[in-house]
């Protein structure tokens, strides 16, 4: 959806002399580098625009770079090894006195940031990282390989219950139950250590008839929950939208890209947070009542979930957030040091200035018909995009 992205950024529209937007030195953050093209786009798009891009994987990062540098765009782009969540933290030295690309301008203002949620598809194709279970490869999943438990810990060291809770609640998965149940008596005889060897358990966890009427494999969304547990992914946009908005400039978009109704769910719901609206009921999710797919008796055991979550806790980074319920998430009260003056339900940056992010997209935009037919795995995607407003001013 890179057309889409460069509408709801107003990239074409800043590239176009002619409007009253156009802004020779503009800036946008690309909070998900992954290979390059999102931010190769923006930068063609707009022939004197510059790019800071996010990204917490160091060897894809140098992969994306080789690419913007065939495409002599490279001067332009300042590329930051860290997690979009911290923004605000991360580019304060790029504010004060460090210049971006090789033409030594600093950064005056955001005008406009991108997350995509989405995997890339250079890393799906590494077998070592063990994101993919098309290739066989040691069961990782972590984008930083250097930090946190790997899959392989998590589908190890879980206890049943917690897998079953991990796989249902982070992807719907409506087989979560027989999904654990099978992996738990597989580990018995031995550890599961390899992509296929996960792949093919899932596989047989899965009744026969619902696998053949699938036009997906059936280990997508395991592999999905696991990613999503071992990056902490969940809550990065909850926290992260709120980050990004508050380093944007007046009038600059935030635009999300998510592949899945949770993330689309957790989107929509924050978004609204920022724009200070009421939410509605049903817009509501908490991870011990979701709607259940399957088995309806799936959170009749409330006292196993608890201490399931309470045992997750203990093992890997969302454990900390999984029993929480983004509704009642406070805003962040500092940014860089400062203290915000109002931080709910609009923020400020500590300055005496307050604003919101007013909600471009009513509905989530999703792919065309004919993209999805030259690019099938886009065909989840959905975009959301808000707009920052100033409430007051110094």
């Amino acid at each position: 959806m890179v057309a889409e992205v460069l509408a709801f950024l107003r990239c074409h529209s800043l590239a176009d002399k002619e409007s009253n937007l156009y802004k020779p030195d503009a800036v946008f953050v690309d909070g998900t580098l992954g290979s390059g093209g999102h931010t190769l786009a923006i930068l063609k798009a707009h022939p004197t625009c510059r790019v800071v891009a996010f990204d917490r994987d160091g060897e894809s990062q140098k992969i994306a770079l080789e690419r913007l540098q065939s495409e002599g765009v490279a001067e332009r782009v300042t590329l930051v090894q860290g997690d979009f969540r911290n923004a605000p933290t991360l580019l304060e030295p790029y504010f004060e006195n460090l210049k971006i690309g090789s033409n030594g301008k600093p950064i005056n203002s955001i005008d406009g940031a991108l997350v995509d949620a989405g995997m890339s598809l250079m890393q799906v194709a590494w077998a070592e990282r063990g994101l993919s279970f098309r290739e066989d490869g040691p069961l990782d999943m972590r984008y930083n390989r250097a930090s946190g438990p790997s899959a392989a810990d998590l589908v190890n060291r879980l206890s049943q219950t917690e897998m079953e809770d991990l796989f249902f609640h982070l992807t719907d998965e409506r087989w979560a139950r027989r999904i654990a149940t099978f992996i738990a008596e597989h580990r018995r005889s031995h550890p599961i250590t390899t992509t296929l060897e996960l792949a093919r358990i899932v596989e047989k966890a899965i009744p026969a008839s619902v696998r053949h009427s699938s036009r997906v494999h059936p280990a997508t969304k395991t592999f999905a929950a696991l990613r999503i547990a071992v990056n902490d992914e969940f809550w990065a946009l909850d926290d992260g939208a709120q980050t990004l908005s508050s380093v944007l400039s007046p009038s600059a978009r935030l635009v999300i890209l998510t592949y899945s109704s949770n993330e689309d769910r957790t989107l929509k719901r924050t978004f609204r947070r920022l724009a200070g609206r009421k939410e509605e009921e049903s817009d509501g999710f908490n991870l011990s009542s979701a709607k259940p797919r399957r088995a309806a008796d799936f959170s009749k055991n409330r006292q196993r979930t608890d201490v399931a979550r309470s045992s997750l806790a203990q093992l890997f980074p969302l454990g900390e957030n999984f029993n929480r319920n983004p509704l009642e998430l406070p805003f962040k009260t500092e940014v860089s040091g400062q203290k915000l003056e109002n931080p709910v339900p609009h923020s400020s940056d500590g300055l005496g200035v307050t604003w919101k992010m007013n909600i471009v997209t009513r509905k989530p935009v999703e792919p065309s018909e004919a993209e999805v037919a030259q690019n099938p795995l886009a065909r989840s995607c959905k975009l959301r995009a808000a707009e920052k407003v100033l409430l007051t001013s110094p």
